[in-house]
Parts: C-alpha cells; structure tokens; sequence
C-alpha cells in the first residue's frame, strides 16, 4: 500500500487552488507540452466552473504486450473474409500447414461450416455474430470472447475500430517513407515507448504526465471537495504512466485490500472497519484524522476493544507526537497519512465485506468464469476488476465524486502459439484464447456487480495497449503468432455507452497495399487517434469542449471527434 492521500495540509504538496495560482504566476503550462495559452484557459473555465454533486468511475483497463485486436473482431463475409483468410492464414489445428486466421466453422453456433457465399441470415445464427458496422463488414468476435458478445447486445458495449498513437492526420502508405521523423509517433514498434505514448497522448514530446493524471488536476478541486479525501485515481495494477498528474498523484494498492500493521491483528479486526468509528465528525476533528486518544472501548473510538486495538492505539499515539525538527515532522507525516489513507480505503471496502474473507461481489465473479477452467475468485486479473468494483460501490467513504481506476493485464505479446491446438476432440487453449477469457469474463463479472449495486450508470470502463499486431502470422503451423504492428480496435462498456455499434473505421485489410504501413506485415495505420478517443471518454467524465485542449494538446490538429461525421459518439455525454 502507497502514502498518497489526496490532500492534507503540507504546502509542499499544494492543493488544486495553490496549483492554480502558483502555475497562473509562474506562467507555465501543465507540462512542456501544454502551452501557456492552453494553461491558462484551463484555469479560467476550471475555476467558474461549479462543484459537482454526481459520481463517475472511469476504468482503464491496460492490455500490456499488444494485444491481435485483429482477432477480437472478425471480418464474416465478403472482400474483408478473404482478406483475413489470405493474410492470416486458415489454420489447420491437427498439424501441417496453417496460419492465425480462426476459421468460419468455430464461430457457428452448430460448428456448421459457412462459406460467403451463404444467404446473409446464416451468418445470423453464427455464435459470434454481431452485427455490421457503418460500412458494411459483418463481424464477429473471438470465439472465447462470448461475455463480450452478451455486453454488445444488451447496449452496454461498444467497438472503436483502428485506434492507435498519430501525432497528425493524413499519414499514408504512400508518404509514410517521406515524412520527417518528427511527425511520425517515435520507436513506432516498441512496447515500452508505445505504451507511454498511448498513456500520455503527446507522442511526440517527453513523457511529463499522463492524460489520467490531468484529468484529475483538472477535475479535482471541482468535484473532490473533501480536503481529506482519498486520490481520485487508484491503481490497482502499480505504477503507470497513465495516472501521471502534476498535483496529484495515484494512489497505489494491491488486489487483497488494506494490510494492517503486523503484529496488530491478533487473530481479529484492530480497526472499527464498517461501524461509522473510524472518523470522527468533521465538525469535531478536522479532516477527519483518527482521534487517536479515545481509547478502546470509549463511545466513539477507532479502536477495537481487545489487545491488537490497545497496541495500535498506543503505536498512533506515537504517530501523532510532534517534532521540532522539520525532517522529523514530514517523516512522521506520511506515516499519520498513510494510516489514514488504510482507514478510509477500509471503511469503503467493508462496504463489500460478506466475512470470511469472502465480498459481496464473488458470486458475480463466480457465475461469469463458469464453463471456463478458470477460477473467478483466484484469477489475478479478475481481482483487480473486482477491487475496482469495491471502491466504486463503497465511493461514499472514499468522499469522492471523480474516480479514476488502472487495472492491467499482461501477457499479449502472442509471438508464439497464439491459437487453440486441437487434436481429435480435445483442444489445448493456449497464449490469446485464455487471455481472452480472463478479459472477457472478468469484464462480465464487473458489470455484474455494479448493476446489482446500482452503480453501472455511473461507470465507463475503457480498454488500451501498445498496439495491435501484424495481420500476417510469423510461422504457417499452429505454434505461429504475430508480431508488433500499430493501430487496433478498443472497447467501451458502461451504462452511459451507445453500445451495440462498431464505431470508427474498420480497416482495409488488404496486406502490402491499402492502409498497410510498410511492407507486407499488415501494420494498419490508425484512423482514430487516441487523443480523439481519448477526448470522448474526458468529455463524458465531465471536461467540457473549452477545457479538451489543456489535457489533450494535440487534438486540434485531428476532425472534431464531436462531429457526427466522426462516428465516435460512443457514449452518451448526458448520462
């Protein structure tokens, strides 16, 4: 567990309103990248700008390594099938020759072969099957991707075809040789840089913040008014670029919660977790610290009555002694405020707390890893999703209105044995097939849970990665995979979204021609960038239009993602 409270009264970590005049006088932007103009935009809007009173969860959910998006959705008939088989490469499973393509055959509910030439309602009844997208392509999504499907058709997830890092429009096959190097997205194809970039949306500055993290410096003096609140960002995957802010800065934890000191459990709880106990009135105690000399048993105490409760008492007795010296006194500061910060992630998520080490959330969990082979409650991808879900539905402790959540991931850099191997009957799910179950699923099990907690409405879960891979497979057997390419397909779930569409563009697959970078990998040059994806989940999370510019420097010099010719109206910004 990390220090970071949001607020407290040391000056050398200013509030929003010292932020706002301290950058106001010095004349400098909230990073390199943000002009002095743009700052001070940002600080006249943000300061008439009225404190909100609704709550928002915004969830990133980081797919590290680059996750094959081009085997997310699935071209099912016409020019774009043919296309995919080609370059993909139909797999033959048993052995012999293949590729990474997943056949017509495992997307049909009966397993019935169909071919294009097939009548449109066939490819209807495919299990897959989701619909059509602006142009025409008819797709579908990964077979092990089936919760995904459930999400699309209830109209509470979306697809945003080929996003990826742009630092200007209008980059072609055709110019991409010739363009300087300063306005194409530096290191294009490596992971570490593209997963900053994708983070930070400037590709083309070094790495300051990231957009996570100005949104909260924008956003958190207007709607996290409590001066001891915790951060409104929360990590639950460690250190990110993403939640990078200038005067805030996440707040880092781990997926089993909040660990008492050791030697003060004593078999049973030392906090008064859940009671009401653990802060006093503000009225009484200013910013809520711990009243650290009511003893246990008193009316009112933070401690549990019992010898782990006198020992704790006695140790923030300590705590809460005052220095002469100045390194004395922060020293002991971060030690008050990171008791603090445990009480109040501990009273949100007693919220949720069934005992026995068990939440009120695991049965969504459960349910939506069944059939899978994989244990819900266990799996650690599916744990992070469901701390996320406990703080969202414990918030009222947390005296947030704006919340900013990482969860992460890993393992998608599918060089090898990216598809299923059957032999016979039985099927080995290796390397993208588990990957996407533990994504889909956890996802599902996440919408579970805050639709019976009547917090859905008030979520927008996103997904990222450093980039898709190259349509062509590195090897023609069934332990081929794919290699690191460029722009990619995303998704959006919550109950604000306009689901059941494919928005953007989906790409002309045509490998070594079309929209294929360079040679003939099939790297697909995005045609949405992510400051324009980006802009869209800001604006829902309550940026307005004046202040897009301070966060998201480069979005100018892309179409108004706002414009309906757009086609990235993705989430309904009234909700």
């Amino acid at each position: 567990m990390n220090l970071f409270l949001r607020k407290t009264l040391d000056r050398s970590k200013p509030n929003r309103r010292d932020f706002l005049v301290q950058s106001g006088c010095a004349g400098l932007g909230i990073t390199s990248a943000v002009n002095t103009l743009a700052h001070m935009q940002l600080m006249g809007t943000a300061a008439a700008q009225g404190a909100g009173s609704d709550y928002k969860a915004l969830v990133c959910i980081f797919l590290n390594g680059g996750y094959d998006s081009n085997n997310l959705l699935i071209p099912l008939a016409g020019s774009a099938r043919t296309h995919y088989d080609s370059g993909r490469g139909i797999p033959t499973y048993a052995g012999g020759s293949g590729g990474i393509a997943i056949p017509l055959a495992d997307i049909t509910s009966a397993g019935t072969q169909i071919t294009p030439a097939n009548p449109v309602s066939d490819y209807e009844h495919a299990s897959g099957y989701i619909g059509a997208d602006g142009n025409g392509n008819r797709l579908a999504v990964h077979p092990g991707a089936g919760s995904l499907k459930t999400l699309f058709e209830a109209g509470e997830l979306a697809f945003i075809s080929n996003v990826g890092v742009l630092t200007q429009p209008n980059v072609t096959r055709a110019n991409f040789g010739s363009l300087p190097a300063s306005q194409k997205p530096p290191q294009l194809f490596s992971h570490s840089d593209q997963q900053v970039q994708w983070q930070s949306s400037i590709p083309d500055k070094p790495f300051q913040s990231g957009w996570g993290g100005r949104l909260a410096d924008l956003l958190d003096g207007i709607h996290n008014t409590d001066p001891d609140a915790l951060s409104m960002m929360v990590s639950v995957n460690g250190f990110n670029s993403f939640q990078v802010g200038v005067s805030q800065q996440p707040y880092i934890m781990g997926t089993g919660g909040v660990t008492p000191f050791s030697g003060y459990s004593g078999g049973s709880p030392s906090r008064n977790y859940g009671t009401g106990l653990v802060y006093a009135n503000a009225n009484q105690q200013p910013y809520k610290q711990y009243d650290v000399y009511k003893w246990p048993g008193v009316s009112g105490s933070n401690y549990q009555n019992n010898n782990a409760g006198w020992r704790l008492a006695a140790l923030e007795q300590l705590i809460d002694m005052s220095h002469a010296s100045l390194f004395d006194e922060a020293y002991t500061k971060i030690a008050r405020n990171a008791r603090v910060a445990e009480g109040v992630v501990g009273e949100a998520l007693a919220l949720t707390d069934a005992g026995n080490s068990t939440t009120t959330l695991d049965s969504h969990f459960t349910n939506a890893f069944n059939g899978t082979g994989i244990n819900g409650l266990t799996n650690g991808f599916a744990a992070q999703l469901r701390m996320a879900a406990r703080l969202i539905v414990g918030n009222t402790a947390l005296s947030n209105k704006r919340q900013i959540f990482f969860v992460q991931l890993g393992g998608w850099d599918t060089h090898t044995s990216q598809i299923p191997v059957l032999s016979g009957a039985a099927r080995t799910d290796q390397g993208y097939y588990t990957l996407m179950l533990q994504l889909t699923c956890a996802m599902k099990a996440f919408r579970d849970s805050l639709v019976a907690n009547g917090m859905w409405d008030k979520t927008l879960a996103f997904t990222a990665s450093d980039f898709t891979r190259t349509f062509t497979p590195n090897k023609t057997d069934e332990t081929g995979g794919s290699d690191h390419g460029w722009g990619g397909h995303m998704m959006v779930m919550g109950g604000a979204v306009n689901g059941k569409r494919v928005f953007g563009s989906y790409p002309d697959l045509t490998v070594n021609g079309g929209i294929d970078v360079q040679g003939n990998r099939g790297r697909w040059i995005p045609t949405t960038s992510v400051d324009q994806y980006a802009a869209v989940i800001a604006k829902w999370f309550g940026v307005d239009n004046s202040q897009l510019a301070a966060i998201f420097p480069n979005l100018s010099r892309f179409n108004d993602p706002f414009n309906p010719a757009s086609r990235l109206q993705f989430v309904n910004f009234s909700a």
